[in-house]
């Protein structure tokens, strides 16, 4: 079976990130990257590919664990290395709360470089 399947793929893709991705988001986003799938827009994701375990105690606190947590492929751990996107957006406020993406834009102008 072939190693690198994602080089076989006919159609571009892209993934749009964002800093409001944790935990298996963040694996997501280090996975496409690292994989070299397609461009990537958005926001720098936070390292935080792992898992955490609460529990609640007779207190009413919680005390949590991480029982599961990730490495890349050169071999480091995730978790505190934040993954960048190619091309950097910020969704601002006064826009974004008017019903504007400007993520979600310029993905689709990209996109459409990609398949003119």
């Amino acid at each position: 079976m072939e190693e690198n399947l994602h080089h076989d793929r006919t159609k571009p893709t892209l993934s749009i990130f964002n800093e409001s991705m944790y935990s298996d988001g963040h694996c997501y986003a280090a996975g496409y990257t690292d994989l070299k799938i397609g461009k990537t827009v958005g926001m720098p994701v936070p390292g935080t590919c792992s898992f955490a375990g609460w529990e609640g105690l007779p207190n009413g606190g919680y005390w949590g664990v991480v029982p599961v947590s990730a490495k890349d492929k050169s071999g480091k751990w995730m978790e505190n290395n934040q993954t960048m996107p190619m091309i950097k957006v910020k969704n601002m406020p006064g826009i974004i709360d008017n019903g504007r993406d400007q993520q979600l834009e310029r993905s689709v102008s990209e996109m459409l470089k990609d398949i003119k």
